[in-house]
């Protein structure tokens, strides 16, 4: 290598902080498709899974709970804008499990009102 080249950041500085600069221009570049969530990342072993609140830009304020697979750690930290504490994800995902347990039996309930109607 000349004098004159730059050296790259991952040779100068190892991996991680050309890491940590690629997360975070994506995490915060308004014109990227991806899912911005605050929540928290689980490592399942075999991949990641970016779990919590979605996170709406604009006008629209609607909430969602999302769990968004993920192959490696960098694209988990490209989704997650902020990091939900443990007790409030926890207390969050038990409220999320009660209401798809909710849905699911009124749901049931509907099925056989309908099925009752009919018969």
């Amino acid at each position: 290598m000349s004098k004159l080249e730059t050296p790259s950041v991952t040779s100068s500085r190892g991996f991680q902080s050309s890491h940590n600069t690629w997360v975070n221009t994506m995490r915060f570049n308004d014109s990227s498709n991806h899912t911005r969530v605050w929540g928290r990342i689980k490592d399942t072993g075999v991949n990641y899974i970016v779990e919590g609140w979605k996170v709406s830009l604009g006008f629209d304020c609607s909430t969602e709970w999302v769990q968004i697979p993920c192959a490696n750690l960098a694209t988990a930290q490209m989704h997650l804008v902020s990091i939900m504490d443990k007790l409030d994800f926890d207390m969050e995902s038990v409220r999320q499990r009660l209401d798809r347990a909710q849905k699911k039996v009124e749901s049931d309930k509907l099925v056989e009102e309908i099925l009752s109607d009919i018969f």
